[in-house]
């Protein structure tokens, strides 16, 4: 605000109500309302300064949340990417697992099926061989034979000369 913006308010702030409804009476000239006038006019002036500054900064507000509606979108979009991407790579791994379980499974049932292959073997072929002390009762049933075999060799496993 400058000194004359000053002055002007200050001398509106002197006049009462009273002098401008009766000015004449009470000794307010032609030029001093010519004064008041341009007093009044320079306060309009001072506002429509003031308005025109506040315009120009809600319009600068405005953009700036406009920005920062605009990043914070790109931040929302960017986060949910990084979710959707990190959802494909679990349902990846996920998918991977089965797979691999699927794959142990497999393996697992080979094995089983050569263990039970070679113990089909020994049951017809090589029994006076293998384990004849507790196997002798079970000679004419094959299925408790195989199990007999079985449970044998799940022993010797299990004994630490063995173990790998």
């Amino acid at each position: 605000m400058t000194k004359e913006q000053e002055e002007a308010i200050s001398r509106l702030r002197k006049i009462t109500n009273r002098q401008i409804l009766y000015g004449n009476k009470f000794g307010i000239t032609i030029e001093g309302f010519k004064e008041l006038q341009e007093d009044i006019e320079t306060v309009l002036n001072m506002l429509k300064e003031n308005s025109a500054e506040i315009h120009q900064k809600n319009t600068e507000l405005a953009e700036k949340n406009a920005e920062i509606e605009k990043y914070k979108k790109l931040l929302a979009d960017n986060l949910a990417k990084n979710l959707n991407d990190s959802i494909k790579a679990k349902e990846k791994a996920n998918t991977d697992l089965e797979f691999l379980n699927l794959g142990w499974k497999t393996e697992i049932e080979k094995k089983d099926k050569i263990i039970d292959l070679y113990i089909d073997e020994l049951v017809t072929n090589m029994f006076d061989r293998c384990c004849q002390e507790c196997c002798r009762e079970y000679e004419k049933d094959k299925d408790t034979l195989r199990n007999c075999i079985k449970q044998y060799f799940e022993r010797k496993a299990e004994d630490e000369r063995y173990k790998i």
